[in-house]
């Protein structure tokens, strides 16, 4: 087995993973059902193309803790 059949067996997508995310969601619907409170629908918002390039240049330039953290911040002003 060479490094790059190692790579292609970590790459294949979990035969478990569309599972699991099913299993959490009916859980946390039921927690929330049996604590009284709705649940909250929200999707998920990313970065835009305009943000993503702002980080790249950043990490270009060897500040990859500022661009880490600069994804963060937008990611939490985007999702709050």
């Amino acid at each position: 087995m060479t490094d790059d059949d190692d790579i292609q067996e970590y790459a294949r997508p979990c035969p478990n993973c569309e599972y699991h995310r099913k299993r959490a969601q009916r859980w946390r619907e039921e927690a929330y059902k049996q604590s009284g409170y709705p649940l909250p629908e929200r999707g998920w918002v990313g970065l835009s193309q305009e943000n993503f390039l702002e980080a790249c240049e950043i990490a270009e330039r060897g500040n990859y803790l500022v661009a880490f953290q600069r994804i963060q911040q937008i990611l939490k002003e985007r999702n709050a």
